[in-house]
């Protein structure tokens, strides 16, 4: 499936876009020994992930041009991509941390959610990144455009608790860290 209003600008200029070394310390994906991602996009996030953390990053995209990049930009790294709908397969994998970036706008996010929780192993993590909820130089329409405690409220029907506080991931970006329900 894919994420409506989720088209991809030229590689440079998405990667304008993030201070990514920032987001990923603010995260501390470094803690974490396999991860999950949705959406490799060119590999922005996918290859530093993939240099810090101490097992293997699965990334799933329904692009094959996007998981071509990633796989030539990530050669040589511990690094899985595969072409997989998630809304209907889910995730295929356990991972200690699933990464869910700029996709919770989509029609069914409790859905992805529950996916993303059913593929946690104890004690893992799913992690999210958004768009601020203002004008911003990218990112889906306002009027789909999901606010922090609108996400929130979604990981609580998908039996996730926010861990900590709503993470500020300047210039454009929020994050936000859940855990499983005990």
């Amino acid at each position: 499936m894919k994420i409506r209003d989720s088209g991809m600008p030229d590689e440079s200029y998405w990667e304008s876009l993030f201070n990514v070394p920032l987001i990923l310390s603010r995260l501390g994906i470094e803690r974490f020994h396999d991860v999950a991602e949705l959406g490799c996009g060119y590999g922005t996030f996918s290859i530093p992930i993939a240099a810090a953390i101490s097992g293997t990053l699965y990334t799933f995209d329904v692009e094959p041009g996007m998981l071509a990049r990633t796989r030539e930009r990530g050669a040589g790294l511990p690094i899985v991509c595969e072409h997989r709908d998630i809304m209907q397969e889910g995730f295929g994998v356990s991972a200690d941390a699933v990464l869910l970036f700029n996709v919770l706008h989509c029609e069914r996010p409790v859905e992805l959610l529950r996916h993303a929780t059913n593929a946690l192993y104890i004690g893992g993590e799913v992690l999210v990144i958004h768009w601020r909820y203002a004008e911003t130089p990218r990112g889906p329409s306002l009027d789909i455009r999901p606010r922090p405690e609108q996400i929130i409220a979604w990981a609580a029907d998908a039996d996730l608790n926010l861990i900590g506080d709503v993470i500020d991931l300047p210039p454009w970006h929020y994050g936000l860290r859940f855990g499983l329900v005990e």
